[in-house]
Protein backbone atom coordinates (compact mmCIF):
# COMPACT_ATOMS: atom_id res chain seq x y z
CA UNK A 1 0.00 0.00 0.00
CA UNK A 2 2.86 2.39 0.78
CA UNK A 3 4.36 1.67 -2.64
CA UNK A 4 1.01 2.34 -4.33
CA UNK A 5 0.60 5.64 -2.49
CA UNK A 6 4.16 6.50 -3.43
CA UNK A 7 3.43 5.92 -7.10
CA UNK A 8 0.33 8.11 -6.95
CA UNK A 9 2.26 10.84 -5.15
CA UNK A 10 5.09 10.73 -7.68
CA UNK A 11 2.65 10.90 -10.57
CA UNK A 12 0.84 13.86 -9.04
CA UNK A 13 4.18 15.56 -8.38
CA UNK A 14 5.15 15.12 -12.02
CA UNK A 15 1.83 16.60 -13.16
CA UNK A 16 2.18 19.51 -10.74
CA UNK A 17 5.72 20.19 -11.93
CA UNK A 18 4.57 20.22 -15.54
CA UNK A 19 1.60 22.48 -14.90
CA UNK A 20 3.87 24.80 -12.91
CA UNK A 21 6.10 25.18 -15.94
CA UNK A 22 3.06 25.99 -18.06
CA UNK A 23 1.43 28.31 -15.54
CA UNK A 24 4.54 30.29 -14.62
CA UNK A 25 4.18 31.90 -11.22
CA UNK A 26 0.59 30.79 -10.61
CA UNK A 27 0.36 28.99 -7.27
CA UNK A 28 -1.85 26.01 -6.39
CA UNK A 29 -4.05 26.44 -3.34
CA UNK A 30 -4.87 23.69 -0.89
CA UNK A 31 -8.34 23.65 0.67
CA UNK A 32 -8.36 26.48 3.26
CA UNK A 33 -8.54 25.68 6.95
CA UNK A 34 -12.08 27.03 7.08
CA UNK A 35 -13.12 25.30 3.85
CA UNK A 36 -14.29 21.83 2.84
CA UNK A 37 -11.32 19.91 4.20
CA UNK A 38 -11.94 21.37 7.63
CA UNK A 39 -15.68 20.73 7.51
CA UNK A 40 -15.15 17.15 8.59
CA UNK A 41 -12.02 15.60 10.03
CA UNK A 42 -12.38 12.36 8.09
CA UNK A 43 -14.86 12.88 5.25
CA UNK A 44 -15.29 16.01 3.18
CA UNK A 45 -18.69 17.27 1.97
CA UNK A 46 -20.37 17.23 -1.40
CA UNK A 47 -19.81 20.70 -2.86
CA UNK A 48 -21.43 21.52 -6.20
CA UNK A 49 -22.08 24.62 -8.31
CA UNK A 50 -25.12 25.30 -10.46
CA UNK A 51 -25.79 28.07 -12.97
CA UNK A 52 -29.28 29.39 -13.78
CA UNK A 53 -30.49 31.81 -16.45
CA UNK A 54 -33.42 34.25 -16.29
CA UNK A 55 -34.90 36.94 -18.49
CA UNK A 56 -37.19 39.99 -18.21
CA UNK A 57 -37.01 43.18 -16.14
CA UNK A 58 -33.80 43.14 -14.10
CA UNK A 59 -35.26 42.09 -10.74
CA UNK A 60 -37.39 39.38 -12.34
CA UNK A 61 -34.48 38.11 -14.46
CA UNK A 62 -32.23 37.86 -11.41
CA UNK A 63 -34.83 36.04 -9.36
CA UNK A 64 -35.60 33.66 -12.23
CA UNK A 65 -31.88 32.88 -12.63
CA UNK A 66 -31.55 31.97 -8.95
CA UNK A 67 -34.70 29.87 -9.05
CA UNK A 68 -33.43 28.00 -12.12
CA UNK A 69 -30.15 27.23 -10.36
CA UNK A 70 -31.96 26.12 -7.19
CA UNK A 71 -34.18 23.80 -9.26
CA UNK A 72 -31.05 22.02 -10.47
CA UNK A 73 -29.71 21.78 -6.93
CA UNK A 74 -33.04 20.41 -5.66
CA UNK A 75 -32.95 17.73 -8.35
CA UNK A 76 -29.59 16.62 -6.94
CA UNK A 77 -30.97 16.47 -3.40
CA UNK A 78 -29.90 19.79 -1.89
CA UNK A 79 -32.28 22.18 -0.17
CA UNK A 80 -32.15 25.97 -0.39
CA UNK A 81 -30.59 26.35 3.06
CA UNK A 82 -27.49 24.48 1.83
CA UNK A 83 -26.97 26.88 -1.10
CA UNK A 84 -25.85 30.46 -1.58
CA UNK A 85 -25.35 32.74 -4.56
CA UNK A 86 -21.64 32.97 -5.34
CA UNK A 87 -21.55 34.71 -8.71
CA UNK A 88 -23.80 36.65 -11.07
CA UNK A 89 -23.82 38.57 -14.33
CA UNK A 90 -26.52 40.72 -15.98
CA UNK A 91 -26.78 41.79 -19.60
CA UNK A 92 -29.18 44.51 -20.74
CA UNK A 93 -31.03 43.82 -23.96
CA UNK A 94 -33.22 46.04 -26.16
CA UNK A 95 -36.34 47.56 -24.58
CA UNK A 96 -35.37 47.18 -20.94
CA UNK A 97 -35.13 43.39 -21.17
CA UNK A 98 -32.32 41.76 -19.21
CA UNK A 99 -30.64 38.37 -19.30
CA UNK A 100 -29.25 37.29 -15.93
CA UNK A 101 -26.94 34.46 -14.94
CA UNK A 102 -26.59 33.35 -11.33
CA UNK A 103 -24.24 30.73 -9.92
CA UNK A 104 -25.02 29.09 -6.61
CA UNK A 105 -22.77 26.85 -4.54
CA UNK A 106 -24.32 24.10 -2.42
CA UNK A 107 -22.37 22.36 0.32
CA UNK A 108 -23.33 19.47 2.58
CA UNK A 109 -25.12 16.17 2.27
CA UNK A 110 -27.66 16.05 -0.59
CA UNK A 111 -30.60 13.71 -0.10
CA UNK A 112 -29.59 11.13 -2.68
CA UNK A 113 -32.03 8.24 -2.86
CA UNK A 114 -29.76 5.86 -4.77
CA UNK A 115 -27.32 3.64 -2.89
CA UNK A 116 -24.84 3.91 -5.76
CA UNK A 117 -24.03 6.46 -8.45
CA UNK A 118 -22.24 5.89 -11.76
CA UNK A 119 -18.77 7.34 -12.17
CA UNK A 120 -18.21 8.80 -15.64
CA UNK A 121 -15.11 10.22 -17.26
CA UNK A 122 -15.45 13.45 -19.23
CA UNK A 123 -13.12 15.31 -21.55
CA UNK A 124 -12.82 18.99 -22.33
CA UNK A 125 -11.11 18.61 -25.73
CA UNK A 126 -7.47 19.53 -25.62
CA UNK A 127 -7.63 20.70 -22.00
CA UNK A 128 -8.77 18.42 -19.20
CA UNK A 129 -10.19 15.06 -18.12
CA UNK A 130 -12.70 15.09 -15.28
CA UNK A 131 -14.26 12.07 -13.53
CA UNK A 132 -17.46 12.56 -11.53
CA UNK A 133 -20.76 11.07 -10.39
CA UNK A 134 -22.28 14.59 -10.44
CA UNK A 135 -23.05 17.09 -13.19
CA UNK A 136 -20.03 18.71 -14.84
CA UNK A 137 -19.40 22.21 -16.26
CA UNK A 138 -20.30 23.05 -19.83
CA UNK A 139 -17.71 22.08 -22.42
CA UNK A 140 -17.03 18.59 -21.09
CA UNK A 141 -18.06 15.58 -23.19
CA UNK A 142 -18.74 12.18 -21.65
CA UNK A 143 -16.19 9.54 -22.66
CA UNK A 144 -17.56 6.52 -20.80
CA UNK A 145 -18.43 4.87 -17.50
CA UNK A 146 -15.94 3.46 -14.99
CA UNK A 147 -18.28 1.64 -12.62
CA UNK A 148 -20.27 2.88 -9.64
CA UNK A 149 -19.53 4.35 -6.21
CA UNK A 150 -21.49 3.95 -2.99
CA UNK A 151 -23.22 7.13 -1.84
CA UNK A 152 -22.57 6.35 1.85
CA UNK A 153 -19.81 4.71 3.83
CA UNK A 154 -19.90 0.91 3.63
CA UNK A 155 -17.59 -1.64 5.30
CA UNK A 156 -14.49 -2.19 3.21
CA UNK A 157 -14.70 1.15 1.41
CA UNK A 158 -13.01 4.55 1.49
CA UNK A 159 -14.16 7.91 0.09
CA UNK A 160 -12.96 9.38 -3.18
CA UNK A 161 -12.71 13.10 -3.90
CA UNK A 162 -12.51 15.23 -7.00
CA UNK A 163 -9.60 17.65 -6.80
CA UNK A 164 -7.89 20.11 -9.13
CA UNK A 165 -4.40 21.47 -9.60
CA UNK A 166 -4.07 24.43 -11.99
CA UNK A 167 -7.09 23.42 -14.02
CA UNK A 168 -6.19 19.72 -14.15
CA UNK A 169 -8.82 17.61 -12.34
CA UNK A 170 -7.91 14.35 -10.64
CA UNK A 171 -9.43 11.85 -8.20
CA UNK A 172 -7.88 11.26 -4.78
CA UNK A 173 -8.57 9.13 -1.75
CA UNK A 174 -7.33 11.91 0.54
CA UNK A 175 -9.66 14.60 1.85
CA UNK A 176 -6.86 17.19 1.70
CA UNK A 177 -6.46 16.43 -2.03
CA UNK A 178 -2.75 15.75 -1.47
CA UNK A 179 -2.18 19.45 -0.87
CA UNK A 180 -4.18 20.61 -3.90
CA UNK A 181 -7.61 22.24 -4.29
CA UNK A 182 -10.71 20.41 -3.07
CA UNK A 183 -13.67 20.26 -5.47
CA UNK A 184 -16.18 17.76 -4.06
CA UNK A 185 -16.71 14.33 -2.58
CA UNK A 186 -17.63 11.72 -5.17
CA UNK A 187 -18.58 8.69 -3.08
CA UNK A 188 -17.12 5.52 -1.59
CA UNK A 189 -15.07 2.94 -3.48
CA UNK A 190 -14.08 -0.58 -2.46
CA UNK A 191 -10.62 -0.62 -0.93
CA UNK A 192 -10.08 -4.19 -2.11
CA UNK A 193 -12.06 -6.70 -4.20
CA UNK A 194 -14.77 -8.44 -2.16
CA UNK A 195 -16.02 -12.00 -2.65
CA UNK A 196 -19.27 -12.10 -4.60
CA UNK A 197 -19.11 -8.39 -5.50
CA UNK A 198 -18.41 -7.58 -9.15
CA UNK A 199 -15.86 -4.78 -9.34
CA UNK A 200 -13.15 -3.23 -11.48
CA UNK A 201 -9.93 -1.48 -10.46
CA UNK A 202 -9.69 2.27 -10.86
CA UNK A 203 -6.29 3.75 -11.68
CA UNK A 204 -4.72 7.19 -11.72
CA UNK A 205 -3.00 7.84 -15.02
CA UNK A 206 -0.97 10.54 -16.75
CA UNK A 207 -1.29 11.17 -20.49
CA UNK A 208 1.33 12.35 -22.96
CA UNK A 209 0.22 15.93 -22.43
CA UNK A 210 0.97 15.60 -18.70
CA UNK A 211 -2.71 15.69 -17.78
CA UNK A 212 -4.08 13.42 -15.04
CA UNK A 213 -7.02 11.11 -15.74
CA UNK A 214 -8.64 7.93 -14.37
CA UNK A 215 -9.13 4.57 -16.04
CA UNK A 216 -10.16 0.97 -15.34
CA UNK A 217 -7.32 -0.20 -17.59
CA UNK A 218 -4.27 -1.43 -15.61
CA UNK A 219 -2.13 -0.14 -18.50
CA UNK A 220 -3.81 3.29 -18.41
CA UNK A 221 -4.76 2.97 -22.07
CA UNK A 222 -1.13 3.09 -23.09
CA UNK A 223 -0.28 6.09 -20.91
CA UNK A 224 1.69 6.36 -17.66
CA UNK A 225 0.31 4.33 -14.74
CA UNK A 226 0.20 6.02 -11.36
CA UNK A 227 -1.32 3.32 -9.15
CA UNK A 228 -4.76 2.11 -8.00
CA UNK A 229 -7.41 4.29 -6.36
CA UNK A 230 -9.76 1.44 -5.36
CA UNK A 231 -12.36 -0.79 -7.00
CA UNK A 232 -15.60 0.48 -8.49
CA UNK A 233 -18.78 -1.62 -8.56
CA UNK A 234 -19.70 -3.18 -11.89
CA UNK A 235 -22.38 -5.80 -11.14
Amino acid sequence: MRRQRGLRAVLLAVAVACTTALAGSVQAHAAPASGPAAAAADVGPVQLRYTGTGGGPLNIAQRAAVEAALAQATATGFNASQCRVTNGTDFQQVGGYWTSFRQITCVGEPAVGAAQLSLYRYLKPGKDHLSSVWHVPDGYNREGGMGRLYTAATPGTHPLYLCVVRGDHFVSGEVNCEGQQYVTRLGWVLSNPQPGVASAPLYRCLDAGRQLFESNDPNCEGQTVGGPLGYTLTG
